[in-house]
């Protein structure tokens, strides 16, 4: 059994709908309004989803209704876990608005596809805001708590990996269901319905531009792998980044006769060599910022993107000044495989291992590299930054 208790992802407010979506669900089951026996069940008949007979009501009334406690705690655990960060990007009366109509356009789902046996559960609006997290962050890290027999366990997995295999689960189930009752009583196909419409809006929101576009979205994902498999095409037949600026060479190219054309490729090595140019331009002007922005543009090119030395330590400067904690880790990480020797190599060890512990919660990197700067740092302020960092995630440690 696999269930997720948190996320890496940081909220910039608290997201108030998503609480009283938890308390109100929570209080109903409290104060009578469950499934759990037959007279709770003849209180609450009339506020079920009817197939045979909807009434409009209860399509929203059956999602703040359940049948059990483990229903119950199984619903609220996932909407806790996922929907925070979805109310966070959302605001609150979008996140409400999004959260009734994936709840209603699951139940519409069910009835059309499997319904026979009446519905009650919040899982259909709840599958909807999963499908929209797996869209807006699929690279934040999902810690999974894992019962194997009398094993149990924590470990991390990426949203991606995680939402995106509940999906298909669901999606498979649902066959399954197709002009029947769910499996064990569960509405699969309301499941299904719920996660399709979260993730059919969210791609929608971010092509429309009607939610702010970040670089980890998916959509940048998909784009950068197909920018950098172009990238890698481009490499294999020739192409190199680092060419020679000598004009002899230059000259020499251009009367040679021309090689067929290939628009696309050309057009995105120019990309590269004018965003690294940018970038350099930016960073000797102090334009820190604007560097930053377009370092993170830069990234969706290619895998292993590089600036020179001082210019990558700048920009990731900057993302962690910008509080863009994710994208200044990366930055840093990829500072040290490049630039190991560094003078200081010290400090950036410090920096990353407090930027793991402290805001993305990856406690075993976090704790490794703040031991490697405890080796090697001499400042004694530093040395007590490093040991309290130390401290922090041993005593934070779930």
């Amino acid at each position: 059994m696999l269930i997720p208790i948190r996320t890496e992802y940081r909220l910039t407010h608290v997201p108030v709908v998503n609480y009283l979506l938890l308390a109100v669900n929570v209080l109903l089951y409290v104060m009578g309004y469950n499934g759990s026996g037959q007279p709770h069940m003849l209180r609450i008949e009339a506020y079920l989803l009817h197939p045979e007979s909807p009434e409009l009501y209860q399509f929203y009334t059956s999602l703040f209704l359940h049948a059990g406690v483990l229903h119950l705690v199984g619903n609220m655990i996932f909407l806790w876990v996922f929907g925070n960060a979805v109310n966070d990007r959302l605001g609150h009366i979008g996140y409400l608005a999004f959260y009734l109509a994936g709840g209603v356009l699951a139940n519409i789902g069910y009835v059309l596809l499997a319904g026979e046996a009446p519905v009650l559960g919040a899982s259909g609006a709840i599958s909807a805001v999963t499908g929209m997290y797996l869209v807006l962050f699929p690279r934040v890290q999902v810690t999974l708590l894992v019962f194997l027999f009398y094993f149990v366990t924590t470990f991390e997995v990426s949203s991606l990996v995680f939402l995106l295999f509940q999906f298909v689960w669901n999606l498979w189930l649902s066959l399954n269901e197709l002009g029947g009752p769910g499996q064990g009583g569960v509405a699969y196909a309301a499941h299904s319905s719920g996660y399709a419409f979260g993730i059919l809006t969210a791609v929608l929101l971010l092509a429309a531009r009607a939610l702010p576009r970040d670089v980890f979205d998916l959509l940048n994902l998909v784009s950068s792998a197909r920018r950098r498999s172009q990238f890698r095409r481009m490499v294999a037949q020739g192409y190199t980044p680092f060419r020679s600026s000598d004009p002899g060479e230059e000259l020499r190219r251009r009367q040679e006769p021309p090689e067929p054309a290939r628009p696309l490729d050309q057009d995105l090595a120019q990309r590269e060599q004018r965003l690294r140019n940018a970038i350099a331009e930016a960073c000797a002007c102090g334009s820190l910022a604007e560097a930053a922005q377009l370092y993170l543009q830069l990234l969706q090119l290619a895998d292993d993107v590089v600036l020179p030395r001082q210019n990558q330590l700048d920009v990731a400067n900057q993302l962690m000044a910008q509080e863009q904690y994710a994208a200044a880790a990366d930055a840093y990480e990829r500072f040290v495989k490049y630039y190991g020797n560094y003078e200081y190599i010290a400090d950036i060890y410090l920096i990353l291992g407090l930027l793991y512990g402290r805001y993305l919660y990856q406690y075993d990197r976090a704790e490794e590299l703040l031991n490697r700067s405890i080796q090697s740092l001499r400042d004694p302020r530093k040395l007590d930054l490093a040991r309290r960092g130390l401290l922090e995630i041993r005593q934070g440690r779930p």
